[in-house]
């Protein structure tokens, strides 16, 4: 592997270990486990996302991918440090999963005036990125990372329609980012 792959490596091995950090720090502050994958209907969502990440730790085993092009390194960096923002922007809004009466307060500034779901935004071009320098591992990953986030914007989505503050928020800002 040259050492564009091993910077890929580390930039999402790090988001690995940045994510499970932010979401221990924010579970230490709110005294109680924010994993709420464990509710029905979300066992799909939480185990594509454990595959997807394990697929940013481990792709190296299969080897690198078709390209060693540098450029990549962009939107994969780009991704890693959007998703770690955002979730460090929610505080003690983060959950890993939802379930009514499980909700923090509403956020909507900061990257989430950009996206309902930044964080999710951030991991998928985080994984997508990788792909060409990670290959069919890291594609795979995508894919479930892509996947999951989907499933799991649904979920959340009917859980936080209840709010109208949240709805108000939904009409003025898009699900992921721009039009979409």
């Amino acid at each position: 592997m040259t050492g564009v792959h091993w910077a890929a490596w580390a930039i999402g091995a790090g988001y690995v270990a940045g994510f499970l950090a932010l979401t221990l720090l924010a579970s230490r502050r709110a005294g109680r486990s924010l994993w709420l994958f464990d509710r029905p209907g979300q066992s799909g969502p939480a185990w594509g996302f454990r595959l997807a990440f394990a697929a940013l730790v481990l792709w190296p085993l299969a080897g690198p991918g078709w390209s060693s092009a540098a450029l990549w390194l962009l939107p994969v960096a780009l991704g890693a440090g959007f998703a770690l923002f955002s979730q460090a922007y929610m505080g003690r809004s983060w959950r890993i999963g939802t379930a009514e009466g499980e909700l923090g307060a509403l956020v909507d500034g900061g990257p989430f005036r950009l996206s309902r779901n930044p964080t999710f935004v951030g991991q998928i071009l985080l994984a997508w990125g990788l792909v060409p320098l990670a290959g069919l591992p890291m594609l795979a990953g995508a894919v479930l990372m892509t996947v999951s986030a989907v499933l799991q914007v649904r979920s959340e989505e009917r859980v936080l329609s209840l709010d109208p503050a949240w709805r108000d928020f939904a009409d003025r800002t898009p699900r992921w980012i721009g039009p979409i």
